[in-house]
C-alpha cells in the first residue's frame, strides 16, 4: 500500500483541518515537541483503514471539536483507492469506500463507491482488499510507539498468522485446500473405476460359465420352437376338424328339417291314386274281369 493523501480534521492532536500529500516526497522525517501530532499521523492511516488507533472511542475526537474526520488516499496492487471515516460526537461513525474508475487519484467524480450496507461490512471490505487487517499491519508497516518489540512479543501463532498475512501465504492455503480437494475426489474416483474393475474381471472370470449357459438356453429355445411348430400343426388340424364338424353339422340341421317336413306332410295325401271326379277308377291292381284264376295282385 503507497498512501498518497491524508486529510485529517477533529482527530487528536488536529482541530483544524490538515492535509498531507505524500507524493510530493519519497523519504520523510517527522519531528516535533511532545504532542504535536507525530503519532497522530500514523493513528489517522490506521484508523482511517480499520477503525482502531491507540484509542477507539471518542476519546479520538479532538477536545475543542465536534467530529473527527480522516480521509486516506491510497494506491494498492494497481488501483487507487479512498477511505473516508467520520465519528461524530455522540452519533454512530460512518465510513466510505471508494475505488477510482480511471485508474488514477482523480477528482470526486472518478469514484466508484465500494462501501457495504453496513459498517461492519464495510471494514471486512477493507481487509478483504488489502488481505491485512490491523494486527498484521501495524506489525509490517510500521512500529506503534513504544512497541517496537510488539512482534516478539506474540506467541507462534499469532506470529505465524502475521507473517503469512504479510507474505499473503493465505492464497497458498487456498491452493493447498483446492489441492486437497482435488485429490480426495480423485481418490474417490480410482476407488470407483476399481470397484468397477473387480467386477468386469468377475464378470470376464464367469464368461465360460455363461457361454455354456447361453447355449444350454438356445437348446432349450430351439426345443421350445419345434415343439411350438408341433403344436401350431395341431391345433391348425384341429381347426380344420372343427370346420368339418360344423359342415356336417349344417347339414344335418337341413336333413332334420327336410324330414320335418315330410312328417308333417304324408305322401298318400300329396299324390293322391284315385280321384273319382275323373271316373278313372280304381287304378291299383286287384282282382276282375280277365283275371279268374289267377289270385290277387299281391
Amino acid at each position: 500500500m503507497i498512501p498518497i493523501t491524508l486529510s485529517i480534521s477533529g482527530f487528536l492532536s488536529y482541530k483544524n483541518p490538515v492535509e498531507i500529500d505524500f507524493s510530493s516526497f519519497d523519504l520523510a522525517c517527522i519531528s516535533g515537541q511532545n504532542g504535536a501530532g507525530k503519532s497522530s499521523i500514523l493513528d489517522a492511516m490506521t484508523w482511517a483503514l480499520f477503525g482502531r488507533a491507540r484509542k477507539h472511542d471518542e476519546s479520538i475526537i479532538n477536545l475543542e471539536s465536534d467530529t473527527a474526520q480522516v480521509t486516506l488516499t491510497f494506491e494498492y496492487e494497481g488501483n487507487f483507492y479512498r477511505v473516508m471515516r467520520t465519528n461524530p460526537r455522540g452519533k454512530t461513525t460512518a465510513l466510505e469506500f471508494h475505488i477510482s474508475e480511471n485508474g488514477t487519484a482523480g477528482n470526486v467524480g472518478n469514484w466508484k463507491p465500494l462501501t457495504e450496507s453496513s459498517l461492519r461490512e464495510t471494514d471486512q471490505k477493507i481487509v478483504d482488499t488489502l488481505r491485512l487487517d490491523y494486527e498484521t499491519f501495524i506489525n509490517a508497516a510500521f512500529f506503534l510507539q513504544g512497541d517496537a518489540d510488539q512482534f516478539t512479543q506474540h506467541n507462534p501463532s499469532d506470529r505465524k498468522r502475521i507473517l503469512s498475512q504479510i507474505l499473503n501465504l493465505g492464497i497458498w492455503e487456498g491452493y493447498r485446500k483446492k489441492a486437497f480437494q482435488s485429490r480426495r475426489n480423485i481418490e474417490s474416483e480410482i476407488s470407483h473405476m476399481d470397484g468397477r474393475t473387480t467386477e468386469i474381471r468377475l464378470e470376464l472370470e464367469q464368461e465360460d460359465n455363461r457361454k455354456e449357459q447361453l447355449t444350454e438356453l438356445e437348446e432349450h429355445l430351439e426345443a421350445a420352437a419345434g415343439f411350438r411348430k408341433k403344436q401350431d400343426k395341431i391345433v391348425e388340424e384341429i381347426q380344420q376338424y372343427q370346420a368339418l364338424l360344423t359342415e356336417i353339422g349344417n347339414k344335418a340341421n337341413d336333413l332334420d328339417l327336410q324330414v320335418d317336413k315330410k312328417e308333417k306332410n304324408p305322401r298318400g295325401s300329396a299324390h293322391p291314386a284315385y280321384s273319382p271326379s275323373k271316373g278313372t277308377g280304381n287304378l291299383l291292381p286287384g282282382p276282375g274281369p280277365g283275371r279268374a284264376g289267377q289270385g290277387g295282385a299281391f
